[in-house]
Formats: structure tokens, sequence, C-alpha cells
């Protein structure tokens, strides 16, 4: 299994392909009806099972990184579950995740008695979540790229720190999970909601919009097409106009209490599986920090290991620094055999 896996997912494999699998779509109910994508090797059984939680993205599994990620899940021998978040599909972080991805972690486990759970970026919310709910479930966790403290990484989101370039087109994520917060806005905010989605679907998925000529253009053709009390709001939340850390901490001032179950520093405690946390050190979203939080916060019990890696960003390969090819291989092994290990319960077998 580790060998396939390195096979597509190494420094030396074209990122454009992607092997051939099965893939199936099955129906969820949790709090409301959800879509779930399972992917299966073509012509033998599986010899484990993985469930992938998504980050945050409007895609889904429908994301081309993320869907070609699963299908190597698959080709290397596993059966993989991964499902449709709505919450996260609104670009949203609220306690809905934890119901659904519970419902999905249900599904896969009607045909899986026990399996691995694999999480992207916020992922880990609900994937924690679920190991704590499902203990019996859960043969393991990797999680990858995700973060400990929600405000210190919507802070980061925001304006990026002295050590860390962050990507400028998550600046509206953070607004929309703040949103019923935000002073000096109309009652109705569904028009400004709407319009920072509009303006991600624009944005994100093409680097060059990281630049500022690009993504301002948008900001200023999206901002156009709305009533004028939502305008200065929604400019300071692509980053267009100043105010940004201001309305940021004042809705934080008011919202704090609603929001504190999103931190997982104290819920990490309860997780009593073997737990792998992989972070890529140039993360431009959560920065690397949140896995040292995320292992410091875990019990022995679950036997925390961080993996940092340059070989892979937040949502896909990163540039090779041959100098340190060595390691990072190391680094890639170790993250495939946390893969393996949660999917076929390998130290179980042991």
């Amino acid at each position: 299994m580790i060998a396939r896996l390195a096979r597509w997912l190494g420094p030396w494999t074209d990122q454009s392909r992607r092997p051939e699998v099965r893939r199936t779509e099955l129906r969820v109910t949790g709090r409301e009806p959800l879509r779930m994508w399972r992917y299966r090797p073509r012509g033998h059984a599986p010899a484990g099972a993985l469930l992938v939680i998504p980050g945050l993205h409007f895609l889904g599994p429908a994301d081309p990184r993320l869907d070609r990620f699963l299908a190597v899940l698959a080709d290397s021998g596993v059966d993989v579950f991964a499902p449709f978040l709505p919450e996260f599909r609104r670009l949203s972080v609220g306690p809905s995740l934890v119901d659904d991805a519970l419902a999905a972690l249900d599904a896969a486990r009607a045909e899986h008695p026990r399996l691995g759970v694999f999480s992207i970026s916020f992922g880990s919310y609900p994937a924690i979540h679920c190991a704590i709910r499902r203990p019996d479930a859960v043969r393991a966790l990797t999680l990858f790229g995700g973060y400990a403290s929600f405000e210190d990484a919507i802070r980061f989101s925001l304006e990026g720190n002295v050590d860390r370039a962050h990507d400028p087109l998550n600046r509206p994520v953070v607004f929309l999970n703040l949103l019923d917060h935000l002073p000096g806005l109309p009652a109705d905010r569904a028009p400004l909601r709407e319009a920072w989605m509009t303006y991600v679907r624009l944005t994100w998925g093409r680097p060059w919009m990281k630049e500022r000529a690009h993504w301002s253009e948008v900001s200023a053709r999206v901002a156009a097409t709305l009533p004028e009390p939502y305008r200065p709001m929604f400019r300071v939340g692509t980053g267009a106009a100043e105010g940004g850390h201001e309305a940021v901490e004042a809705a934080l001032a008011t919202g704090r209490e609603s929001l504190s179950h999103l931190d997982l520093t104290a819920p990490c405690a309860a997780v009593r599986c073997p737990t792998t946390i992989v972070h890529g050190r140039d993360d431009d979203v959560i920065p690397h920090t949140h896995a040292t939080m995320l292992a410091e916060a875990l019990p022995p019990a679950a036997q925390p290991r961080v993996l940092l890696t340059g070989l892979y960003g937040h949502t896909a390969a990163g540039a090779v620094d041959l100098s340190a090819i060595r390691g990072e291989l190391a680094s890639m092994i170790g993250i495939l055999e946390a893969i393996a290990d949660g999917a076929m319960g390998v130290s179980e077998a042991v």
C-alpha cells in the first residue's frame, strides 16, 4: 500500500495524472441530507477503509485536487468515503459539521466496523469529535493541516504574521464565519454572504489571483453588484479597504462565547486513538505552529506524533528543496505509514 501511495503522491509524479478507480455516490442522512462519494480499487476487494473529512471548500470532494487524492488512496487498496459537508460548502465552521461527519462515519462503518479518519484543514474540528464520540469505530486519526485555536487561525487568515505569508484569498471566510457578529450591517445579511461566496468562487484555485492587481479587480466587480449599504463591509472583507482588524476584533468580542465550541485544545484531551499530525512548513492558510498546539493538547493515550513537511502545502504539492530531500522523503514515508495504519490497522496486527 505504501509503495502505491508513494508512486502517486511523491514529487516525482505528474500531479495531473490519477489512477483509475471506481467512484459511486451514496446518500447519507445527517442534520440535512448529504452526499458522500465512495472510492474503491479496481479488480480486488479493499484491504481497509478510510473516512476522509474534507476541509472548508465550496466544491467539497469535487475539488479536483481532493478528488485525485481520494482516487490515489483507493488505488492503494482502500475503501474511501468522503462526504460533502453542507456547512463547509457554505464556507462555514459550525456544530452541524460534527453531526454530519458522524452520520458519514456511521454509514461507512456499516461495512467497516473500524476504520481510519483522515481530515484536511478545518476538517480537524469534526474529525476530532468523531474520534471522541465513536472511539470503538475510529482506529486512528490523521490531521493534515489542521487547526487548534479557531481565533488564532482566523487572525492568521486575516493578516498573516511576521514570520509567515498568508493567502489573501481566504479573508472573506473570516468574515463569513463572523457575519452574525459584524457591527453596523443591515438586518438582512444574505446579500453580503452571497457576494463573498461569489468572490471566493471566482478567485480560489487560481494561483495568479493571490496578486492584489487580480483579486482587487474581482472585488470591485462583485462590489458593484451590491446595494450601497453592503459595499463598505464587502470591500473590507476582501481586503480592498482598511478596517478588517477592527471589524474582526469587534465581532470576536461580541461572538466569542458562541464560537468557543470551535476551539480544539480542550476536546483533544478526550482523544484516545493514535493520532498523527501532519503540517506543511510553508502552509499559508493555517500556520504549522498549530501542529505543535494540537500535539500538546492530546493526551499520552493518543500517542501524538507530528510530521512537518515541505513536500505538501495546505492544498497541493509544494516545491521540493533538493538539499533537504532525504529528510522530506522520511517525512513522506511517515505520512504514508500513518494513512496505512489508520486504514488497515497495521499496528493492531503486529
